[in-house]
C-alpha cells in the first residue's frame, strides 16, 4: 500500500514536470518564432524580393514651395515744401497830372492889313514856346522802393509831331515824387508848330520790382521697399521603387 502511494506520487510529480517543459517550450518557440517574423520583416524592407520582375531603387525629382523673404520696390506720393519766388512790379498811383507851364518866350508880329501903305492892323504869333508836364507818383509798398521812369510826350494839337522827354527819381516805401519835364519849341512864321497849343500825355515806361517768395506745398514720387513673404518652386528627390 505504502509503495503504490510512493508511485502515484512519482508518477505526479512526473507529470507537473512535462507540463512545465511544455509551457517553457512552448514560449521558446513562440519568440523564436517571432524573432523570425521581425527579422524576415527587417529584410523584406531593404532587400527587393525577386517574384520573377525585375525591382529597383530610383531617385524622383518633384517640386515643392519653398517660402523666403523678399525685398519689394515701390513708390509712394509724399508732400514737401518748397519756396517759389517771383518778381512783382510795386504798386503805386498818379495824381495830378497836367500842363504846369505853356509860355511863349518870344513873339514876332506881321501885317495883316493896309491903308495907303499903312498897316492898320498887326497879328502877333509866337515863335518861342515852352512847355512844362508833371504828375505826382505815390510808391504804395510798403517794403521796397526803387526807380520808377516816366516819359512825357508833348504834341500840338492838331499836327501828328510828337517831342518826347524822360524823368527818373528814386522813390522810398509809402513815398511821393513829382515828375516833371518841360520841352522849348521854336519855329517861324505864324504856321509854325511854336504858335500852337500843345497837350501832353505820360506812360510809366519803367516800374521798379520786387521779388515775392512764399512756401507752397509740392508733392513727389519717392521709391520705398518692404520686405514681403514670397513662395517659389524648388526641386527636391526621393527614393521610389520601380519593377519591371
Amino acid at each position: 500500500m505504502v509503495d503504490k502511494v510512493k508511485v502515484d506520487k512519482a508518477k505526479k510529480v512526473d507529470n507537473s514536470k512535462g507540463i512545465i517543459f511544455f509551457i517553457i517550450g512552448a514560449i521558446i518557440l513562440v519568440i523564436i518564432v517571432v524573432l523570425f517574423l521581425v527579422n524576415q520583416s527587417n529584410i523584406t524592407g531593404n532587400v527587393v524580393v525577386n517574384s520573377g520582375s525585375n525591382c529597383r531603387n530610383v531617385e524622383v525629382s518633384y517640386e515643392e514651395q519653398e517660402e523666403y523673404m523678399k525685398t519689394e520696390y515701390y513708390t509712394e506720393t509724399v508732400p514737401y515744401t518748397d519756396r517759389e519766388c517771383e518778381k512783382q512790379y510795386l504798386s503805386y498811383n498818379i495824381k495830378d497830372f497836367g500842363i504846369a507851364q505853356q509860355t511863349c518866350n518870344n513873339q514876332e508880329e506881321r501885317c495883316i492889313d493896309y491903308v495907303l501903305g499903312i498897316c492898320v492892323k498887326k497879328e502877333v504869333y509866337c515863335v518861342s514856346r515852352t512847355i512844362a508836364c508833371s504828375l505826382t507818383l505815390n510808391n504804395l509798398d510798403n517794403t521796397q522802393g526803387g526807380t520808377f521812369v516816366i516819359r512825357f510826350n508833348y504834341y500840338p494839337l492838331g499836327i501828328d509831331d510828337v517831342t518826347e522827354r524822360q524823368a527818373s527819381f528814386y522813390l522810398y516805401p509809402q513815398s511821393s515824387q513829382m515828375f516833371s519835364t518841360s520841352t522849348l519849341i521854336t519855329s517861324s512864321g505864324v504856321n509854325g508848330v511854336a504858335n500852337k497849343q500843345f497837350s501832353c500825355s505820360y506812360l510809366v515806361s519803367g516800374i521798379p520790382t520786387k521779388e515775392v517768395c512764399r512756401d507752397v506745398t509740392k508733392y513727389q514720387e519717392v521709391q520705398r521697399e518692404r520686405q514681403v513673404t514670397a513662395y517659389r518652386p524648388i526641386t527636391k528627390y526621393r527614393t521610389e521603387q520601380q519593377c519591371s
